[in-house]
């Protein structure tokens, strides 16, 4: 696992207007954050103005000390060597602080908002895997050419990378074939915190329990952690992370409900946990958010990040 991987991070959607979010940025660095993240997404309305890769590289200019990155790019609007340069270029402007969180997607629209079609479960675990394939070295400056049943890549030599051997790897994956892609490949594994995936225009399953989410996620874990033992690597080194989706109460609200979302999932495995800031609700009523509630997310940070 790379050295200085922080313990809290925040997701920010991409939202106008810019400035705003240059100062929630800087704001989550002063406080203490170690983590700045952007979601990838084109078809959430009011929450994706801006284009995930171009908005981290305003990050790195912005920020000095957090790592950033993607939570996570959806492979269907990107290919492989295109993907590379984007986080190499951001690697590169940040000094080496960038990771790259890659996943299948699991919102249909995206496919419906880029006008393109939209694959089949398997066949997008598939095309996640060559992707990987191909940016695992890529992304260690390796020169690649390679023909897949995807995507084909002709002597493509890339700069060196600031970060080695490589830029650090996150991998989103909640089923089995995914989950093995992260044994093989990631530096990190993301997961929604046992929640089940919601398609935010269908509406999706309800959340579960408290109790049931933390036994989901122990589970998906344990599977990671014989999953890379299986591939020959060694389970400590992929970080396990986990965003606070569908939380019945928002972790960042006080300091008993940061405690209470913190403390049952490390007791599961996690080692980071990624908060959304600003509040999605505050976000969507285009409202700023109150001093009450930025003090209290103070407090916390004061009370509990140390070296973050």
């Amino acid at each position: 696992m790379p050295d200085g991987w922080p313990a809290f991070s925040v997701l920010t959607f991409g939202c106008a207007p810019y400035e705003a979010l240059e100062r929630e940025w800087k704001w989550a660095e002063e406080i203490g954050f170690g983590g700045v993240w952007v979601p990838d997404t084109f078809a959430l309305q009011g929450l994706a103005d801006f284009e995930t890769w171009a908005l981290l590289a305003a990050v790195a200019r912005t920020t000095r000390r957090v790592r950033i990155g993607s939570l996570v790019t959806v492979i269907m609007a990107r290919a492989p060597a295109l993907l590379a340069a984007s986080v190499r270029t951001v690697d590169h402007i940040s000094g080496g602080r960038v990771r790259l969180g890659i996943g299948v997607g699991d919102t249909p629209e995206d496919a419906d908002a880029l006008g393109l079609p939209r694959w089949p479960a398997r066949e997008r675990v598939d095309r996640l895997g060559e992707q990987l394939e191909i940016l695992d070295r890529l992304l260690r400056g390796e020169t690649v050419a390679r023909t897949g049943t995807y995507y084909a890549i002709s002597a493509l030599q890339p700069a060196t990378p600031v970060q080695r051997p490589r830029t650090p790897i996150v991998v989103a994956a909640e089923g089995p074939r995914a989950m093995r892609l992260a044994a093989r490949y990631a530096d990190g594994w993301v997961t929604l915190a046992g929640q089940p995936p919601k398609e935010w225009a269908g509406g999706g399953g309800a959340p579960l329990s408290r109790d049931q989410a933390v036994a989901a996620t122990r589970e998906r874990a344990d599977r990671l952690t014989s999953a890379a033992r299986d591939a020959g690597r060694d389970p400590r080194a992929i970080r396990k992370i986990a965003l606070a989706y569908r939380q019945p109460v928002d972790p960042l609200t006080s300091l008993d409900a940061f405690d209470d979302f913190v403390g049952a999932f490390a007791a599961a495995g996690i080692e980071e946990f990624v908060f959304y800031w600003p509040p999605v609700a505050d976000l969507r009523e285009r409202r700023p958010v109150t001093e009450a509630r930025r003090r209290e997310v103070e407090r916390i940070a004061s009370a509990r990040f140390s070296g973050d």
